[in-house]
């Protein structure tokens, strides 16, 4: 199956068959097709954004993914921003078929002057837009906000991104020259990145650094000899029961280095279903605070939230 969930030619199809009156009646109860839930009926395991374009009537796989980046899905009641998520038959979905618009959002401003703004994003959140997400992003919400203020178009460059199910610290220049600036220096590693994340089991010491190569395969990161070199941090912050706060540190800059690196030394961070992590109300990373040169005066700066601290805190 590619794009929509197969029925089988026997007990299957029934089931199909049962999904699309239970979806249709769904859609029609809620009125004005503002929500639709129903079981997902395919012959087989699916990713999320393909479960719910086969199931829900009338909704395309990128219109599915959009409803995903907005934080408007539920799999088994639980909210869901994750595209490849795996569906299995009879898992329950829900969707918001309208949700708020993006727009009306707004984002904590951690730090502003006249070459930097830097802002709280939410864990759910794409940090720009992409193909399948372009209202419902960081940068687009903070344009919004800006505009709203001064009634200028603002320019924004994102010099650095967050995977959407992380939340934290989240930087943009106002400038071409700040932005040039702050780039070469995350590029030469001059930008100290500290996060906070809770993960499964307890780690036999209370620091440690993991050098471990990563590269890319099929959307992850995998560690292996060919990969690039990655260096990862980490100190622990508080014990409990079933999980650990740990203090992160990022040395390098890899596509989901942290997480990667955490799961490769059997201490996956929670809720990081793709890595191995166990379930959790979302993924448990926050970017808490970014060090660095300002990009005019050189002189030190760092940028800090309290949230995520504070959110992990209550889970340990």
């Amino acid at each position: 199956m590619r794009d929509r969930p197969a029925a089988d030619r026997t007990g299957s199809a029934e089931s199909a068959a049962v999904a699309r009156r239970e979806s249709s009646a769904a859609a029609r109860d809620a009125g004005q097709r503002r929500f639709w839930e129903g079981t997902f009926a395919g012959a087989g395991d699916e990713r999320l954004d393909r479960a719910l374009a086969g199931s829900v009537p009338g909704l395309s796989r990128g219109a599915a993914r959009r409803l995903i980046a907005a934080v408007a899905v539920f799999l088994n009641g639980r909210r869901c921003s994750v595209a490849s998520r795996q569906v299995r038959p009879g898992d329950r979905l829900r969707v918001t078929l309208t949700p708020q618009p993006a727009a009306a959002a707004t984002l904590a401003v951690l730090y502003e002057d006249d070459v930097l703004i830097a802002v709280d994003k939410p864990a759910g959140m794409p940090s720009s837009a992409t193909r399948d997400a372009a209202a419902g992003s960081a940068q687009a919400i903070l344009e919004a906000q800006l505009r709203a203020g001064s009634g200028a178009r603002p320019r924004l460059w994102l010099v650095h991104r967050l995977d959407a199910p992380t939340s934290g610290v989240l930087l943009f220049a106002r400038t071409a020259d700040a932005a040039r600036a702050l780039s070469a220096d995350f590029a030469a590693g001059r930008v100290q990145k500290l996060y906070l994340t809770l993960v499964a089991g307890a780690p036999a010491v209370e620091q440690g650094r993991i050098d471990l190569p990563l590269r890319v395969a099929r959307g992850r990161s995998v560690v292996a000899d060919t990969g690039r070199p990655a260096a990862t941090s980490w100190c622990v912050r508080r014990r409990a029961a079933a999980c650990t706060l740990l203090e992160v540190t990022p040395h390098t800059g890899r596509m989901h280095q942290i997480r990667a690196h955490l799961a490769a030394i059997g201490h996956p961070v929670l809720g990081d279903r793709a890595y191995g992590g166990p379930p959790a109300p979302r993924l448990m990373l926050h970017a808490v605070a970014l060090s660095f040169a300002h990009p005019l005066t050189r002189a030190p700066l760092a940028v800090e939230s309290a949230v995520g601290l504070e959110v992990m805190s209550r889970e340990t």
